[in-house]
């Protein structure tokens, strides 16, 4: 026995003075959170020491009394003080609130001339408590409760559901000392198995207690339970108890079953657990009890938190099956507990249309013109329309008609605006909870949140849909503007040579060159072409010797003035690129610089090799160009300065082809000083065999990592 009481009052002990610590971390200042806080120190404080009373047996009876009564009157005055604002008019309040206070002072007076005066007409209690503390406990108790019905008969209703929970823990800690000392003045002895069960017994009041704090913000007690582990441990709770439920009529079949009880035992068994587990899998319970677990343990119907988190990560996701649409109708109606759900959005050209739905089918023609009153609503109003509401009360929503399609539907539960901006983009509809229906400000408040979120995320989407078409057309737009920029520079070629023929047509030497000239022009077409049919400009790599290519760019730009010098100092470095496109960039530049600088100026192209790399610098003396120009013109596309001349993207070009060698550029100019436009490039050195130096070949795309 003695170890039950341990138990029973350690476990008191322990549960009460968490919840102190609690109330005392978290206290604001307050007096009702500064008196429970008391209240349920002062209970540890009494259940520890009848702990150790069981255990030790050397606990003084005066001790043990002094608490208990101490405890009684800090509980007793609580609830008084909770009584405090219902006085006023309320004879029978005031009287039980002055004996609140009293009482249990003059107890406290009592106990040492209860003892002073002797014997008692009862039999000492437990561990020499004396006997005449019976009616005083139960005085205490009869008053506690008394004081508990008036508190919860006085509440306002919208107040009993924050303090519900707390009259039913302090009224288990009065009804089992009522229960007590009732029977202890009745039997004349007190029920020692009643004495050590106590503890245990009056421990399962914390929580309740904890549940009317949280709901009390005042009280500041900051506890959060999450609302899964509620879930399943009421869950687990509940199906202990059935199982304990089903256990004892089996063993009642069993025993008063006669032959066939054994049987009867097995078949009752048998069924209870598959019943068990249909509950349990059973959707619909299991959104009874959530619904029973907020109303009735949380201060709000929904985690926010929770939810938020939820609807973030779920609009996120990629891939899977579902579309944009649909998968935001999901998230909105998992969240609601809507079983299905279709969502409308506002097309230019014909109003609203249905553009997704989860479980609910809509006809791809089901369009809400924009003119319609539900969309006029809608946009002005910016409200959550209840369809329940709507049907018995239409009056509500003013003369607003409801499109055919969507009163039509039995389903429909609430209409969620989409708003983006303050401008409707569409709306969702969503089907009618299979419990819990109706719909309260809470859920309201939520459904606007929600639908401003989706609002926006699928604004984003179609955004993001209109971005990739417009850079498919602009991809096409590019591809045909570099097709266009060579193409210019082989008809120039040709043209020279056309232009030149009347003058030159009977010297051999420039009918030699135009053929070399027509050759390369027709080698350069075919490339093109195995450009254009791989879709992909850098797909030719191969060893370009950076000598060669210099040599041969700067020869075919002789023909203008200032004539290129060249200086080259990379001999027998090679770098993996397309050769076409890399003379074409050299080309451009040294074109580009011819065109800036005046005749009796100068253009150089000097290469340096350095270790793995070489390094290519385009110099002029022309007009040169300010920071600004370089850091916010020079290098976008299709943007010029040299009016129908120019197509505005060989600087462009130059960087891509750099960027995509593995190399980088960098130009420096000064305004009327000139500029020198230099481009770093990985490169290595070929041997005399032929062998890269310094590693194998390497074939294919480079990708700038």
């Amino acid at each position: 026995m003695a170890a039950i009481g341990v138990v029973s009052y350690g476990l008191c002990a322990l549960a009460f003075g968490f919840l102190a610590l609690l109330l005392l971390v978290s206290w604001r200042g307050g007096s009702h959170g500064a008196l429970l806080g008391a209240a349920c120190a002062a209970t540890a404080l009494w259940a520890a020491l009848l702990a150790a009373a069981s255990w030790t047996g050397m606990v003084p009876a005066v001790a043990v009394e002094t608490l208990e009564l101490t405890r009684t009157a800090l509980w007793l005055g609580f609830i008084a003080w909770l009584l405090a604002p219902m006085r006023r008019g309320n004879l029978l309040i005031r009287v039980l609130s002055i004996l609140a206070v009293l009482a249990p002072v003059a107890a406290l007076l009592a106990i040492p001339g209860m003892r002073l005066l002797g014997g008692a007409e009862l039999a000492p209690l437990i561990a020499g408590v004396h006997g005449g503390f019976i009616m005083i406990g139960l005085a205490l108790a009869l008053l506690g409760v008394i004081l508990l019905e008036q508190l919860y008969r006085n509440l306002p209703s919208d107040r009993r559901w924050a303090m519900k929970f707390l009259c039913l823990g302090v009224a288990l800690i009065f009804g089992f000392d009522l229960y007590l000392y009732s029977d202890a003045l009745l039997f004349r002895q007190l029920d020692a198995l009643a004495w050590q069960s106590r503890g245990a017994v009056q421990a399962l009041a914390v929580p309740l207690i904890a549940v009317a704090a949280r709901r009390n913000q005042s009280w500041a007690l900051p506890v959060f339970v999450s609302r899964h582990v509620a879930f399943h441990t009421a869950t687990i709770v509940g199906a202990g108890g059935y199982l304990i439920l089903i256990s004892l009529g089996g063993y009642y079949i069993r025993d008063f079953g006669g032959s066939w009880g054994a049987f009867a035992q097995i078949l009752m068994v048998s069924a209870a657990a598959v019943g068990l587990v249909v509950v349990i899998t059973s959707g619909d319970a299991r959104a009874k009890l959530r619904v029973f677990l907020s109303k009735h343990f949380f201060s709000n119907k929904y985690d926010y938190r929770e939810e938020w988190l939820r609807l973030a990560h779920r609009l996120s996701e990629t891939g899977g099956d579902e579309t944009a649409y649909e998968r935001a109708v999901h998230v909105v109606a998992d969240i609601l507990n809507s079983p299905a759900g279709a969502v409308w959005l506002r097309r230019d050209d014909t109003g609203f249309a249905p553009m997704g739905g989860w479980r609910l089918d809509v006809p791809a023609d089901a369009t809400v013109p924009e003119d319609a009153a539900l969309v006029a609503f809608l946009r002005e109003r910016q409200w959550v329309i209840d369809m329940a509401e709507y049907r018995a009360e239409p009056g509500v929503y003013g003369d607003m008609q409801m499109p055919a399609l969507i009163g039509g539907m039995e389903r429909a539960w609430a209409i969620v605006p989409l708003m983006q901006q303050e401008r409707l983009t569409g709306f969702m509809v969503l089907c009618r909870p299979d419990v819990n229906a109706e719909i309260t400000w809470e859920d309201r408040d939520l459904m606007k949140v929600l639908g401003r979120q989706v609002a926006s995320y699928l604004g984003q989407h179609d955004d993001a849909m209109a971005l990739s078409q417009a850079r498919q057309f602009e991809a096409f737009n590019q591809l045909t503007a570099f097709l266009m920029h060579d193409l210019k520079n082989l008809i120039a070629q040709q043209s020279l040579i056309v232009k030149n023929a009347e003058k030159h047509k009977h010297n051999p030497e420039f009918i030699d060159d135009a053929l070399e000239t027509i050759g390369n022009s027709v080698r350069r077409m075919e490339r093109l072409l195995e450009h254009l049919q791989r879709r992909q400009r850098s797909g030719l790599i191969e060893r370009v010797d950076i000598h060669q290519l210099i040599t041969e760019t700067t020869r075919r730009c002789a023909d203008r003035a200032p004539v290129p010098e060249i200086d080259l100092q990379a001999s027998g470095m090679m770098v993996e690129a397309d050769r076409e496109e890399f003379a074409m960039v050299l080309l451009h530049l040294i074109r580009n610089a011819q065109d800036a600088t005046p005749e009796d100026g100068s253009v150089s192209v000097q290469a340096l090799a350095g270790g793995n790399q070489v390094e290519i610098t385009v110099a002029d003396t022309g007009s040169g160009m300010t920071a600004e120009f370089i850091r916010d013109e020079l290098f976008r596309p299709f943007h010029t300065t040299k009016s129908s001349k120019g197509m505005g993207i060989g600087a462009h070009q130059a960087r891509e082809f750099v960027h995509r060698a593995g190399g980088r550029v960098n130009v420096t100019s000064v305004p009327g000083g000139g500029t020198q436009f230099r481009m770093t490039l990985p490169a290595e050195l070929l041997d005399g065999q032929g062998a890269m130096a310094h590693g194998a070949p390497r074939t294919g795309t480079r990708h700038n990592d």
